[in-house]
């Protein structure tokens, strides 16, 4: 037989008569098979894929949950607050309503404790003492710088700079007694309260009924006037040796003519000397009066005859007719024109925050300070 006839030999035809096709130089049934295997393996991944991705939606949604449950709760918050705000608030204003309906039951019952302690004092004084020689007689008001003999004083008499001291020594009823300030040479009369409390107030002006006049000069309020059992002026020289030698305090009682009566208190009360026009210094108000003296702080002192007010276009004490402290001009004048009646157009004795009108009576007293603080 001819080699040229002989049937050719298929290179990929296996041994069994199948034909064995190639893909990438692998035999066909391999490829597949490993085409198979690969794809089992990315199905497995894809499942855990899946389970992983489920878990994380479920992770997902618990969070979402939670975060939609922190909204609420905020939200309730925010509601919440709202509503204790607003309670709070209303507490607030409730509080203080109540605190001046409180301050105002206090002014009144400090005004009724004064009424009853003037009654007890009245319906228990003791017997006069000493200084009953100069009651229901004429006591002239003196200055230290005029004083010059020191009639009865002797070395060895007992020396009280003021009304405190003697009312420690037991002397307990009002009246005229002598006091020696600390920088004087002989006593001066003097009035002390010993029965508003604490006891021992010394008295640096008094009116009551008119009968003092109090449009005066420099040098008459320098040197003060009136009958000391009366109305006066204890004199601008006297009260700035007194409230210099210790701390003072000062309280001034005001009643209208309908009998009320209230009170300011100032925890620091000093006066200069004339070189610094008797310049005012007071602070720390209390009391049931209002502070009207607040504005009168630090001013110099002015008379119809010596303009030193605040107010350049005008003379406060001239135009007001007595001497005072004043400012632009006044919140507060104790030595006004005495009209003895209360519904006038042309205010003299007057305390503005408390009634704007004429007063029917007044006292400005001084005593030590009960706890005195080193000045700055």
């Amino acid at each position: 037989m001819d080699s040229s006839q002989c049937p050719a030999v298929n290179p990929h035809v296996q041994a069994d008569g199948y034909t064995s096709e190639m893909t990438d130089g692998v035999p066909k049934t391999k490829y597949i098979h490993n085409l198979n295997s690969k794809m089992k393996d990315m199905e497995s991944r894809l499942f855990d894929e899946m389970v992983k991705n489920r878990e994380l939606n479920s992770t997902l949604s618990r969070h979402e949950h939670m975060l939609k449950l922190a909204e609420s709760t905020l939200d309730n918050y925010k509601t919440n607050f709202s509503r204790v705000f607003r309670t709070m608030m209303y507490m607030e204003q409730k509080l203080q309503r109540q605190r001046k309906a409180s301050r105002s039951l206090n002014d009144k019952l400090s005004n009724v404790i004064l009424d009853v302690v003037e009654v007890n004092n009245l319906l228990t004084r003791k017997p006069a003492s000493s200084h009953s020689k100069f009651k229901d007689k004429q006591v002239v008001v003196e200055s230290v710088a005029d004083v010059k003999t020191c009639q009865g004083y002797t070395g060895e008499s007992m020396v009280f700079v003021d009304c405190e001291e003697i009312y420690a020594e037991g002397h307990t009823e009002n009246g005229v007694y002598y006091v020696k300030p600390s920088s004087s040479a002989c006593p001066i009369p003097v009035w002390c309260d010993m029965e508003t409390r604490p006891g021992g107030w010394l008295t640096i002006q008094k009116r009551f009924n008119g009968n003092t006049d109090f449009n005066r000069n420099w040098d008459a309020y320098k040197r003060g006037f009136g009958d000391v059992n009366m109305e006066f002026w204890l004199g601008n020289d006297n009260i700035f040796l007194i409230s210099n030698q210790k701390q003072y305090e000062l309280r001034i009682d005001l009643w209208d003519f309908s009998g009320n009566r209230v009170y300011a208190s100032y925890k620091t009360f000093k006066v200069e000397g004339e070189r610094d026009f008797y310049k005012l210094h007071v602070h720390g108000y209390s009391g049931s009066a209002k502070d009207s003296l607040f504005k009168h702080n630090r001013m110099m002192f002015s008379t119809p005859d010596q303009d030193n007010d605040a107010r350049r276009e005008a003379h406060c004490a001239k135009e007001w007719e007595g001497g005072w402290w004043f400012n632009n001009c006044w919140f507060a004048f104790l030595n006004g024109p005495y009209h003895n009646q209360s519904n006038i157009q042309w205010r003299g004795i007057a305390w503005n925050h408390w009634k704007r009108e004429q007063l029917g009576r007044s006292e400005m007293k001084i005593r030590p300070i009960a706890n005195p603080q080193n000045p700055n």
